[in-house]
């Protein structure tokens, strides 16, 4: 289903910035841009993340790590 112009302003208006913990894959790499601020100590990263809810924050932080070549 399409969203509205409507539901996405209300969406973006309900965005908060999330401070997630994920753990960074032994062989991690960046390449390219990186969508978030994070701080990454040894094997964990603090990645804060703008998101809906903390579950969404959780989800987009480790999509990022696992998608990342």
């Amino acid at each position: 289903m399409m969203n509205t112009i409507e539901q996405i302003i209300n969406r973006i208006k309900r965005l908060e910035p999330f401070v997630v913990k994920v753990s960074v894959p032994e062989h991690f790499a960046f390449s390219g841009a990186v969508p978030f601020d994070m701080e990454i100590m040894g094997s964990t990263a603090m990645v804060t993340v703008w998101a809906a809810s903390e579950a969404e924050a959780v989800r987009r932080a480790e999509e990022f790590f696992q998608n990342t070549p």
